[in-house]
Parts: C-alpha cells; sequence; structure tokens
C-alpha cells in the first residue's frame, strides 16, 4: 500500500468523524428550525430533567454509547434516533468522501484541484440538508420550502464552479437540466393522476383533463405534499441525470400508493436513501 492511497484512508475517516459532528449539529437543526428558534445560540440539555450539557456529554455517538443511552444525570432514556443521525451523518460523509478522494489535496502535490475539492464540499452540503429535510418531514409529516432553495443554492453555486472546472462546460449544465426537466415531468404526472384521496381510475383521468386535478394539487391541504415534491425537484437539480433515475423511480413509486398521507412521513426518508443509491451506482455528471 503506498502512501498515497494511506493517505486516501485517513482523509477518509476524518470526513467521517467530522460527519460525527456534524450530526450532532443537525439534531439540534431538526429539532429547532420547525420551532422557528435560533441554531446558533443556546445550550443543549437534557430534555428529561432540562440539565444543562457538559463537554463529556456532547461527544458524538461516543457519548451515547458509553452512557449507554441514558442522561448522566437523572438517567432518564435519551432517544436512540440522535446516536443514529450522527452515525448515519458520518456513515455519508465517509462514503461520498471515499468515491471522490481522488480530489484530496495530497502535501506537496503540484496538480491541486481546488475545484474537485470545492466540489465534494457542496455536495456533502447538499447531504446535509437532505438528511435534516428527511427527519423534519418525518417528525411533522411536513417539510420547509427552504431545503428546496439551500439545494438549488448549491446546484447555482456548482454551475459557476463549472467555468474553472476541467470538464466541458456543457456536461454539468446539461446533467442539471436533463434532471429538472425529468423532475418536473415526474411530478407533473404524479399532480394529474395521483390526487390526495383515492379515487376509481375514470374520475382521476376525468380531473387530470378537466384540470380539477391541479386546482386539487395547489390546495392548502396538500402543501406537505407541493413542498416535498419541491424537495425532489431542487435535488435532481443538484445530483442530475442519470443519478437522479433511481431518486425518481423509488418516489413515484411510493409517492403513486394508493394511501399517500399513510406514506407522507417516509417520503423524505425515500428521497434521501434514493438518491445516495443514485450518487453511488450511477454516474454523476456534475459531482
Amino acid at each position: 500500500m503506498d502512501i498515497y492511497t494511506v493517505f486516501q484512508i485517513v482523509n477518509t475517516a476524518l470526513f467521517g468523524l467530522f460527519g460525527l459532528v456534524i450530526g450532532s449539529f443537525l439534531n439540534v437543526c431538526i429539532y429547532r428550525l420547525p420551532e422557528k428558534r435560533t441554531i446558533v445560540k443556546g445550550h443543549s440539555m437534557c430534555m428529561t430533567c432540562g440539565h444543562e450539557l457538559g463537554p463529556l456529554d456532547l461527544f458524538p455517538l461516543l457519548s451515547w454509547l458509553f452512557l449507554r443511552g441514558k442522561c448522566r444525570y437523572c438517567r432518564a432514556p435519551i432517544a436512540s434516533r440522535y446516536a443514529i443521525i450522527e452515525g448515519l451523518t458520518g456513515f455519508v460523509f465517509a462514503v461520498l468522501a471515499w468515491m471522490r478522494r481522488d480530489v484530496y489535496i495530497f502535501p506537496g502535490a503540484s496538480d491541486i484541484d481546488i475545484v474537485g475539492f470545492l466540489k465534494l464540499i457542496l455536495l456533502l452540503g447538499a447531504a446535509v440538508t437532505v438528511i435534516v429535510a428527511m427527519m423534519i418531514q418525518k417528525d411533522r409529516r411536513t417539510g420547509m420550502y427552504r431545503f428546496s432553495l439551500v439545494l438549488l443554492g448549491i446546484a447555482a453555486v456548482r454551475l459557476i464552479l463549472a467555468f474553472f472546472d476541467d470538464t466541458p462546460l456543457w456536461v454539468p449544465y446539461y446533467s442539471s437540466l436533463l434532471g429538472i426537466l425529468i423532475s418536473l415531468l415526474v411530478i407533473v404526472l404524479l399532480a394529474a393522476f395521483v390526487p390526495s384521496v383515492s379515487k376509481p381510475v375514470k374520475a382521476r383521468l376525468a380531473d387530470a383533463f378537466n384540470g380539477n386535478a391541479f386546482r386539487d394539487y395547489f390546495h392548502e391541504e396538500n402543501r406537505p405534499i407541493r413542498i416535498t415534491d419541491s424537495l425532489v425537484i431542487s435535488l435532481c437539480v443538484v445530483i442530475g441525470g442519470p443519478a437522479d433515475i433511481i431518486l425518481l423511480f423509488c418516489y413515484f413509486t411510493v409517492r403513486s400508493a394508493r394511501k399517500p398521507q399513510f406514506f407522507l412521513p417516509y417520503l423524505g426518508i425515500v428521497i434521501a436513501a434514493s438518491a445516495f443509491l443514485g450518487l453511488i451506482f450511477l454516474p454523476n455528471k456534475i459531482f
């Protein structure tokens, strides 16, 4: 094993550890953002006894394991989801970083790929955004439009970086365009033929062609579905085609189920997992 491979393994491990730290912060975001509370001030505390947590209580994942899932002060159980989110974020960071390990900046290297490294950071930022959106949707049965805007901002920065990339300029732009066009087509089909309440096939077709389906889609009660659809479209812009094929297939399958309200809390998980698989198993022209 040469020194460069060792360097890549060590840096991937560091990205994974950094992901654990970020995952701890994501737990704060998931809890506070829907309540419109600040995420940059205030101290973490036990949700049962209210005791402010000390440094030894806040080591990502390790504190939960060493304390055996209980508060150090009142011994009340601490939900395992906090450790799961931290571990999940660390895992995602490590996998994505390993897949793009060629962009690591080796000390003393003459050909430093700054743009490639920035692309990796943007990709990790997109992963963080999706994880937070996923968990808020699971907890609240609805999401927030701001996550779609964040993803679109990440896509915009990536397309700006394309002017400084070694790959042809049209490649990321074409991939993002393909992603938005296909995702919009899928969402239009879902809006037209998959109502929020179960209807006979003939009624669905009639509503699709007389416009009632689209009017129903924009009713206030369907706002959670629209927020989720917007997250899919913006994520498809970020990862582009063909990496978004798995995402769109899985989302269309679950979203078109007979009881969409039952699956609504889990749509964020479907989006996150299928996008992750798409990035791993299908070629990505953007990142």
